[in-house]
């Protein structure tokens, strides 16, 4: 074996059998461990440093097939002519060929050379010669020497195997006995250290098993032959360190349902383990004598036992291992693929010809391959022959992966194990060989220097033990131990930390460690792998077929299913026996059962994209990547409405692609594909969500957990790669391999990687740990998608909290896992925390995130404080904008007002069933951004400021008309307040930027007349916020950390200690809310006792909070009929109302306006109302000017001035205006018409001042289903092309950022108002 191995029946790793190895027994496919190849026949494995060595090593021989016959002009062909390697491991000292023709005839002309040796490839210096060593393999060193010595030489433990010379035995010449070999008294032949005092002569003079214990101390174990002691804790730990094996005899551990002894009765296996098609007794005797399975009357029975669908047989694919269902055929089915073997007539798709994989019984899929050189990807590593890649991991990891073996070389020093000496070339010694007057290392660093200093002489210290090196004497720790920084303490090694050490449970123990299984597993016979009782299953959706594969069986058989397009998709609840699955032709979630009987729907009017069943709370989760909501509905026997479902989350996700979830810790994980790509992770109830995973990432797809190794797994398309971390997204590891170019959806169990891939049409499998031993389980013409495993096991536990909840409608879990009472939407969770109930009160508080408004009914609050996450809400997504900064809204009308730094516009949006339809711009600016904004609810006038323009100006959304009410002395206004009934407007007013800032609340009517300081000793005031009567003024001093409240006389002033973070108030008609930012969105309120309290916490990013009710919007003032009897803008005053013009106009009355004329001919005034410009410069056509559209008002008299009535023609509003009026609203008298819409002031021409534009455009209503049927159709048309994707080619070069992006069909197409 090679360094590092030690021989027992087969090579296995020296790290205590890590791994492992079943050998040969009847005709069983043999199990093979990492580093082996299994033999054609499945008899047994050999190492596959043995295949194409020359000589077979299995005993069909098919070791040998498929060999290199003709060499590259740059390599060397072995004397055997089945190998080839690079020349450059020619003559290096280390036989790559089995013959060692790469060693031969290379004798090196060193200095003082006159005696070659070994087929002369080694020549030797005259002081070597008759030495009384040998240092030729063949012993010619020390032949026909004069004066040889007579003692002999006892050699000590080492590693290496090596035969001794045939010409040895007889001779008086001392034997050189390899390292881990001792030599017999008589110097004939050494014998292995593990084989002296074992109980057996291997010693022709027998002297191997003289000088023996024959009493063991009371902490050992003896050897039945008497020869030897063992500790305790060696016994029955399933290795045998006892040559007649009597330390493992008797300790078959009698587990449950322990039916079949085995292995010399050290090994009990379950009936289920029995003739179940894996070997699980060293003796093969659990397989034996196994009377054939029967298959179903609609099964067809393969010759090699396989039951498959009888739909499989003869339809031109071997679905059979033996193909024995394409034998005898008397028809040639038409392949609805484009090839097909040109002799054996199976049919074959493009991605199988030269795959590797040979598909035609006459391999003629496999024949005249090109060899080209490849692109190695960024997890991986390229072998010297630039034709193959491998993964990072397997780069030095002692087994060759790449054909020419060039991953193990040039790896440098191989560390050793703690307890060893490692010697300057590289060599592992134990202890005891270091300074024993034997040269063990090449280099010879295991002697000379200070090997005289012993440790008797000194004073050691060592914690353990203590021998003499080179270097001096150094303390020892005994195996299982390591030496610590000072030189002296011996501390355990933690064998668990090593990866896949053992497959489930690890167990470290001084000095060793203990492999164990989870419940409901049984450890297999090398005591560190486990074995699930009973025959798990792949299930797999293979375009719209549902497959189900035995695991250890290969039976084969198909589920009804009624899909006409592919599934993409799929779950499955073991108590009710059903499978859940999702296809691109239909709006729902449909269901097939197991046993291939019935099929049906859970609940229709819904698109999913991605499905999981919660087993232990019975609710069944998917995503709508159209709405992007992580939604849940209770699993049931019949359809249940599209009404009954809960919103799990909604806020923040972009394009969520694939969910899985973990029950057993009430936690969900779903891959996120949009703006930024991550893994993300929340409470199944939407709580205490997380990033869990950020980098090393290109395009997340299917995701699925590990319950064993609590890992979450995801496939990569774009790094074609399967990536991995913890669950708190710890130790990322990417396996990027070829068989991982197109993974779609993976699946893990056990020790095993289950995963797609749609363009290859296979479903694979290999060890989860590295990725090796990978194999074909599914191949067939059609795509592949969904992977689930199914098993009674992975769906059962102790607990079932939701069970304990007495829920009127939905119980879901939450981390812990606990259970949780959810409502359906438009439905309240009680007090009680049980009990969903319609609104009692109306009120609600709305929440601005950069592209997002959440909705929460003030009444939950009184359901649950201090929640880990959203409380229940709606959560909005807003079309088209991604730096909201100010909202208002009108509950009248139900419109959403907001202004979006990001376009630098106002717009309003229509909230009708759960969604927002956007009306259009109302103001977009040109190089300026609004920092203020305000709605009248009565007259839907807008006030509002903006960084340019610091000043109190109004606009009238219903008849385009804009006014300068404040223009001195303000600095910044960031935060306007109105109270209609009352007539009055609030506004901060921060100052100028400078030494001696300062920052105010100040007061006015709406008409900016009565402006007075109401507050003036503040910081940082923000947020403010009438209360519902209007008496008095809110505020967030940020600066200070303070909630201020005054009357709006100045008195009374009143404050709340906030803390840090304080960003906006909102009051409420019985209560004061705010909230504060720093790691997390907090919001908080004052409950009846006075006492702050938190009501939940978020992660999301807010920008603004306001509270509506119907107190906040009630009343009226002298504006609310006919608009006051005002041409242009209505303003409420304390007493009455102001009628104003627009800011280019004069008052002709008290209520009607004309054009003012104070600017020269051709020339008009900017909104300053200080200086004129040519009317050429305004609004030049630039699509960046600020634009106003006029909102749809509903019809009544006061849409139409008072001038005319209104009408609704084919869903338009229009005013038929009165004998002598005329305009879009009625306002103009028709002696004074003026033309058209007039424009303003220009950015850079007017004092700095921004340009707005006023245009009188009524907006057309948006049809309700824009912004749902968009989204819809393409979406499905993008999953169509992924579901054809295998068939066509990219035909157009692509961007780097956007290679290899699958056309996954997640986007949002968001219906957004044309700008003119």
């Amino acid at each position: 074996c090679q360094r590092g191995f030690e021989l027992n029946l087969t090579c296995c790793p020296f790290s205590a059998n890590l791994i492992q190895v079943f050998v040969s027994a009847g005709s069983t496919p043999v199990k093979c461990a990492l580093g082996f190849q299994q033999c054609k026949d499945g008899s047994e494995c050999i190492l596959y440093g043995h295949v194409c060595d020359g000589e077979p090593d299995c005993r069909d021989g098919s070791d040998e097939d498929d060999c290199d016959s003709v060499c590259n002009k740059d390599q060397f062909q072995c004397a055997h002519g089945r190998k080839c390697i690079d020349k450059e491991q020619v003559c290096d000292d280390i036989p790559q060929c089995q013959d060692h023709s790469d060693e031969l005839g290379c004798t090196k002309q060193t200095e003082g050379c006159v005696h070659q040796c070994d087929n002369k490839s080694r020549c030797l210096p005259a002081k070597l010669l008759c030495d009384g060593e040998w240092d030729c393999l063949d012993g010619t060193d020390e032949a026909n020497c004069e004066d040889q010595e007579e003692d002999g030489h006892e050699k000590e433990d080492g590693t290496s195997v090596t035969s001794a010379p045939a010409g040895s035995v007889g001779s008086s010449t001392p034997i050189k006995c390899p390292l881990g070999f001792k030599a017999c008294k008589d110097d004939s032949e050494c014998v292995l250290y593990k084989h002296v005092c074992d109980g057996e002569a291997d010693c022709t003079d027998g002297s191997d098993e003289e000088e023996c214990s024959l009493e063991c101390e009371g902490d050992q174990f003896q050897c039945a032959h008497g020869k030897k002691c063992i500790e305790q804790s060696q016994v029955c730990d399933g290795m045998q360190q006892c040559q007649d094996r009597s330390d493992e005899l008797g300790c078959a551990k009698q587990t449950e349902g322990c039916a079949h002894q085995c292995d010399d009765k050290s090994r009990c296996v379950p009936n289920s383990f029995l003739c179940d098609g894996e070997r699980d007794c060293w003796d093969g005797t659990d397989e034996a004598n196994c009377a054939e399975e029967e298959c179903s009357s609609t099964d067809f029975r393969c010759t090699s036992g396989q039951c498959v669908s009888a739909t499989m047989h003869c339809d031109s694919h071997p679905d059979c291992r033996d193909r024995s269902d394409e034998e005898g055929c008397m028809t040639t089915v038409a392949c609805t693929t484009k090839h097909r073997c040109p002799q054996s007539k199976e049919c074959l798709v493009q991605e199988w010809i030269c795959d590797g994989d040979q598909d035609c019984i006459d391999g003629t899929d496999e024949k005249d391959c090109p060899v080209a050189p490849v692109t190695c990807g960024e997890f991986q590593w390229s072998c010297k022959s630039k034709t193959k890649c491998i993964p990072t991991g397997w780069r030095c990891d002692g087994m060759k992966d790449c054909g020419d073996g060039s991953d193990e070389t040039e790896c440098g020093m191989m560390p050793c194990l703690p307890h060893q000496f490692q010697c300057g070339s590289q060599e592992c010694l134990e202890p005891v060989l270091v300074c024993n007057g034997i040269t063990n290392c090449a280099d010879g660093s295991d002697e000379g220097g200070s090997c005289q200093m012993k440790c008797a002489d000194v004073d050691s210290r060592c914690s353990q033990d203590c021998y003499s090196t080179p270097q001096g004497t150094r303390c020892h720790c005994m195996a299982g131990f390591r030496l610590m920084e000072d030189g002296l303490t011996c501390a355990d090694t933690d064998e668990c930390e090593i990866s896949g050490v053992c497959s489930q449970v690890c167990i470290n123990t001084p000095g060793s460690f203990q492999c164990d299984c989870q419940p409901g597993y049984i450890k297999e016979a090398g005591g560190h792998h486990c074995k699930i009782t009973g025959e798990p299953f792949l299930m797999s959706s293979v375009q719209t077929d549902l497959f189900l594969f035995g695991l250890r069986s290969g039976n084969l058989n198909v589920l009804s299913s009624s899909a006409k397009k592919a599934i993409l998709s799929l779950d499955y609840d073991w108590r009710e026996q059903r499978v859940f699955w999702v296809s691109l032709d239909t709006e729902s979630i449909r269901w097939s059962s197991l046993d291939q009987k019935t099929t049906g729907t859970l609940i229709k009017g819904v698109r999913a994209d991605s499905v999981a069943v919660d087993w232990l709370g019975r609710n069944l989760y998917w995503i709508d990547g159209v709405n992007s909501q992580i939604v849940a509905v209770r699993l049931a026997t019949t359809t249940v409405k599209s009404l009954d479902h809960s919103v799990i989350l909604d806020e923040d996700l972009d394009q969520p692609r694939s969910l899985a979830l973990l029950p057993q810790k009430g936690l969900m994980f779903w891959t996120e594909i949009g703006n930024v790509v991550k893994i993300e992770r929340a409470g199944m109830d939407g709580s205490e969500r997380k990033a869990v995973v950020n980098s090393s990432l290109g395009w997340p797809g299917g995701v699925a957990v590990d319950t064993i190794s609590d890992r979450v797994y995801w496939t990569d398309e774009r790094l074609r790669s399967i990536g991995s971390a913890t669950l708190d997204g710890e130790d990322i590891r990417i396996l990027q391999m070829k068989e991982t170019t197109n993974p779609f959806s993976l699946a893990v169990f056990n020790d095993m990687l289950y995963w797609s891939d749609a363009k290859k049409r296979v479903v694979l499998a290999a060890y989860k740990f590295s990725g090796k031993n990978h194999q074909i389980l599914l191949k067939r013409p059609r795509q592949p998608f969904g992977v689930k495993i199914i098993h009674p096991l992975l769906q059962m536990a102790i607990d079932r909290p939701c069970e304990k909840m007495k829920c009127s409608h939905m119980c879901v879990l939450a981390p812990g896992p606990k259970a949780v009472c959810k409502c359906p939407s438009g439905l309240l969770l009680a007090e009680d925390g049980l009990t969903c109930s319609s609104l009692v009160n109306s009120a609600f508080l709305l929440m601005l995130s950069p592209s997002t408004v959440t909705q929460i009914y003030l009444q939950s609050r009184h359901t649950a404080a201090e929640l880990k996450g959203w409380p229940e809400h709606l959560a909005l997504q807003v079309p088209s904008i991604n730096e909201a900064a100010n909202m208002d809204y009108s509950l009248r009308d139900h419109t959403l007002y907001l202004t979006d730094d990001g376009t630098t516009s106002l717009s309003s949006f229509k909230l009708r069933d759960s969604d927002l339809f956007p009306q259009g711009h109302l103001l977009k600016l040109l190089g300026d951004t609004i920092t203020a904004m305000a709605l009248d609810w009565v007259t839907l006038n807008i006030y509002w400021s903006s960084n340019k323009q610091s000043r109190l100006q109004v606009t009238s959304i219903t008849a385009t008309h804009t006014a300068v009410l404040i223009k001195e002395g303000i600095g910044r206004v960031e935060s306007i307040a109105l109270h209609p009934p009352s007539g009055r407007v609030c506004f901060t007013n921060l100052g100028p930027q400078g030494p001696g800032t300062t920052a105010a609340v100040e007061c006015a009517h709406m008409d900016g007349a009565g402006r007075s300081v109401v507050w003036k000793d503040a910081v940082q005031p923000a947020s403010v916020t009438f209360s519902s009567n209007g008496d008095t003024i809110y505020w967030a001093d940020t600066g200070l950390g303070t909630v201020g409240s005054v009357q709006l006389d100045g008195s009374g002033y009143r404050e709340l200690k906030a803390g840090d973070g304080l960003a906006a108030v909102a009051p409420s008609d019985d209560t004061l809310l705010w909230m504060t930012v720093s790691d997390k969105t907090r919001l908080w309120f004052k409950d009846e006792d006075q006492q702050n309290k938190l009501w939940f916490e978020v992660g999301t990013q807010v920008v603004s909070l306001k509270v509506v009710s119907k107190s906040s919007q009630t009343g009226s003032n002298q504006c609310s009929e006919y608009n006051g009897g005002c041409q242009h803008l209505c303003l409420a005053t304390p007493g009455g109302r102001t009628c104003k013009c627009a800011y280019d106009h004069i008052n002709v009355n008290a209520t009607h306006c004309s054009p003012e004329q104070r600017c020269p001919g051709g020339n008009r005034p900017c909104l300053d109302q200080l200086s004129c410009q040519p009317a050429e410069k305004f609004c030049n056509g630039h699509s960046v000017y600020l634009f106003f559209k006029k909102a749809n008002v509903p019809c009544s008299q006061r849409r139409c001035s008072g001038n005319g009535r209104c009408v609704e023609t084919s869903g338009q509003i229009a005013c038929v205006c009165s004998l002598g009026y005329t305009g879009d609203s009625c306002q103009d008298h028709i002696l004074k018409t003026m033309q058209g819409p007039i424009v303003y002031g220009a950015a850079g021409l007017c004092a700095g001042v921004v340009v707005i534009a006023v245009m009188a455009v009524v907006v057309k209503r948006k049809s309700a289903n824009t912004r749902r049927s968009s989204p819809a159709s393409a979406k499905e048309t993008s999953m169509t092309d992924l579901e054809n994707k295998a068939e066509t080619t990219p035909s157009t070069q692509t961007s780097p950022a956007d290679a290899d992006k699958p056309q996954v069909g997640h986007s949002k197409l968001l219906a957004g108002s044309q700008i003119i």
